[in-house]
């Protein structure tokens, strides 16, 4: 077995098209199909139900990813120990972002730690918190910054800080004038809320619940951006943490929600067991201050 045939493997049970795996490995199509037919000869199964021009894992595929997936990570982390040694020159760091703390307080750490360590190669994907942790245990990520406390039992997390959660609308809102309001104030108030698939929406609906607020949520999408910017066209209000709320805009106004105090608290994770390389720690240790930079920025946001 090669380590070339389990990274085709894993791209085509990815992309699940041998053609597109193909482009992003730089190979032939038929190289990769020889490869992966040389995988399932020496494991004596097959790997993929072939159906129509696709392919879908079967059974034995699914049970095989979790274990090639950990390998490629184990490799990894062995070639970033070696980096270690060798003053972080070489290597790859993944890391799985929720998209609310993407354009915060990430671009600043990744700038930082690419001019620190230019031969380590940073990879940032933005996720949901569930992905994340499902990432991290399965090896495909080597750190997530998403919710704390995390939600599976394999993730080991660390409060990085929290955030209090905010209404907010457009400055010609008749609610804009007001600084902080209370949760029980919001029953008439139409909301554009995240879908109850997402924590920060269960924090917000827990929240309601605790004030005995029935809310009145007029529409869901799955992106605070586009939440802010509907938002932004009609007489709306959405709720969002204190990052994104007073980032919103010089249009937007942040009004700050009371009783009951709602806080989402944000933390760095890591598969439980996992070893740390020094990129990881190195990363890490740049994420305190970047967070404190947009502190003081928010900070200066809500002078009046």
């Amino acid at each position: 077995m090669e380590l070339r045939q389990i990274r085709y493997f894993l791209s085509v049970a990815e992309t699940e098209h041998l053609t597109q795996s193909a482009e992003a490995l730089f190979i032939t199509q038929s190289t990769l199909s020889h490869g992966l037919r040389q995988l399932e000869a020496e494991l004596g199964m097959p790997l993929f139900d072939r159906i129509g021009r696709g392919l879908k894992l079967s059974q034995a595929g699914v049970a095989f990813r979790g274990y090639a997936l950990r390998a490629l990570q184990e490799l990894e982390a062995g070639r970033m120990a070696l980096a270690d040694m060798a003053g972080l020159q070489a290597g790859t760091l993944t890391v799985g972002v929720i998209p609310t703390f993407l354009t915060l307080f990430i671009p600043d750490v990744v700038a930082a730690f690419s001019a620190a360590y230019p031969g380590v190669r940073v990879m940032v994907r933005d996720l949901r918190s569930g992905q994340i942790e499902e990432q991290l245990i399965s090896g495909q990520l080597d750190l997530g910054i998403a919710f704390h406390p995390a939600t599976r039992e394999e993730i080991e997390a660390k409060p990085l800080f929290d955030e209090r959660m905010h209404l907010v609308v457009h400055e010609s809102h008749p609610l804009a004038k007001r600084r902080t309001m209370r949760m029980r104030e919001l029953v008439d108030v139409p909301l554009a809320l995240l879908p109850s698939s997402f924590a920060t929406r269960r924090l917000i609906d827990h929240a309601f619940a605790q004030a005995q607020v029935k809310p009145l949520v007029r529409v869901e999408m799955e992106s605070v951006d586009a939440l802010l910017l509907a938002c932004r066209q009609a007489p709306l209000a959405t709720i969002a943490a204190e990052h994104a709320a007073l980032n919103a805009g010089e249009d937007m106004r942040a009004i700050l929600l009371n009783d009951p105090r709602t806080v989402r608290r944000a933390g760095v994770l890591w598969r439980h067991g996992a070893s740390q390389s020094a990129a990881v720690r190195e990363f890490v240790a740049l994420l305190k201050p970047a967070v404190e930079r947009a502190r003081v920025r928010n900070a200066a946001k809500t002078q009046p």
